[in-house]
């Protein structure tokens, strides 16, 4: 009797040991289950909190870059911004094609998530398809004058002496003629006169031509206007009034001097020896004179970008003056002048520079000197002046400024 109670005793202990050992192994899967939710569950707060960083980070640098603030430079460069107790390591990219990648890494805790954004510069890209674009006011050459390119005329082309228009020639308008000229490609025009045309002749009316071959052109060309909008022009003044006004004229004869955006109430002349380095659109209220090996020419910062400077007055680049881009392959300066002066552009003696514009003047080009492309109400070219088109004219982008018109095009979590 005694063992059988002793072996009912064990059956029961071992029965509540196994109970208490299964009750015990549940209440620990739950609190292992429990812990791991938590530790989940904080890892997850830490992941967000890395987000976030990242993204605070992109907000920084782009609020600093949109209002002028100091960041890391010169770019490509990275530096870490301290979001509460997570922190985010900010790259920013240089500019490529008008744009710049800027990444943000968010830390919180070695818990890691990246953003990255695409800032991109707003800009204005005329379209120059010609080594010369002319205007109403027609195109004259003179004394060994060149366009190595092709020219596009609303009105009369007139040659004398030996010039040249490498490539072709489009004359708009009935009634409008080439008169002297030598064209190394086709040409289209409703009157010709004693002129050489190496391609095929498109002509209505015909006197002492020569030609490769010749085809009646029918209705006349319809003339194109010129590029450069009135409205673009009256932007890039705002943009560049923006910036800060000087009072009266702006003189430089030795040094080198950074300017822009800004606006000029008087003239602006840039003499001997000195450097201006544009940071931005300038505008000039009066005339502007580049003259004795002075020189402009854009900020490094504008890399492949273009940039320029508006004269309300006349505008004089001569004896060897230079006047250029940022130094990089597709920046360009242009030069803008909104006069009815003839000329309201002139460069001669050696003076070389990118691109001229006015519609409403005219351009007088002469004595040796070397253009990328022209446009205007009318153009002379006159001793020995060269212009040479440069493929890639037609995509140069123009905007007021490195600083300014840079626009989000992108935002988005990366791995």
């Amino acid at each position: 009797m005694k063992k059988r109670l002793s072996q009912k005793g064990f059956a029961a202990l071992y029965m509540t040991l196994l109970v208490l050992a299964i009750t015990l192994g549940i209440g620990l899967s739950f609190a292992l289950l429990a812990a791991g939710e938590l530790q989940r569950g904080a890892n997850e707060v830490r992941s967000v909190q890395a987000y976030y960083a990242a993204e605070s980070g992109l907000e920084d640098v782009l609020l600093r870059m949109g209002t002028g603030m100091d960041y890391c430079s010169p770019q490509p460069c990275t530096y870490t911004l301290n979001v509460g107790n997570a922190s985010s390591d900010v790259t920013i990219g240089a500019i490529s094609a008008g744009a710049r990648t800027i990444a943000s890494k968010g830390d919180q805790d070695a818990r890691f998530r990246s953003a990255e954004a695409v800032y991109e510069i707003s800009n204005s890209a005329p379209g120059f398809f010609y080594g010369a674009q002319v205007g109403d006011g027609g195109l004259r050459l003179e004394n060994s004058s060149k366009v190595v390119g092709n020219v596009f005329s609303n009105g009369n082309v007139l040659a004398t002496g030996t010039t040249e228009i490498t490539d072709s020639l489009k004359v708009a308008g009935i009634g409008n003629k080439i008169a002297g000229a030598t064209i190394g490609g086709d040409a289209f025009a409703d009157i010709c006169e004693d002129s050489d045309v190496a391609g095929v002749l498109h002509v209505n009316s015909a006197s002492g031509c020569s030609y490769g071959s010749v085809t009646n052109a029918g209705l006349p060309i319809n003339p194109e206007p010129l590029p450069v909008s009135d409205s673009e022009i009256t932007e890039w003044k705002t943009e560049a009034e923006a910036g800060g006004v000087i009072s009266g004229n702006y003189n430089k004869s030795s040094g080198i001097y950074y300017l822009g955006p800004q606006k000029i109430t008087g003239n602006l002349t840039i003499d001997n020896t000195a450097t201006l380095v544009l940071t931005g659109t300038v505008w000039v209220m009066g005339d502007v004179s580049v003259k004795n090996s002075g020189k402009i020419k854009l900020d490094s910062s504008y890399g492949s970008l273009s940039g320029l400077m508006i004269a309300d007055g006349e505008l004089a680049l001569e004896n060897s003056s230079i006047s250029s881009g940022s130094g990089e392959a597709g920046s360009y300066l242009m030069y803008i002048s909104t006069s009815s002066a003839d000329p309201a552009i002139s460069i001669k003696n050696s003076a070389q520079a990118d691109i001229l514009y006015t519609s409403a003047g005219w351009i007088e080009i002469e004595n040796n000197t070397a253009l990328r492309e022209v446009t205007g109400f009318g153009i002379h070219l006159k001793n020995t002046a060269v212009i040479t088109y440069e493929i890639g004219l037609e995509d140069a982008a123009f905007i007021s400024g490195p600083s300014g018109g840079w626009d989000v095009t992108s935002w988005k979590e990366v791995e």
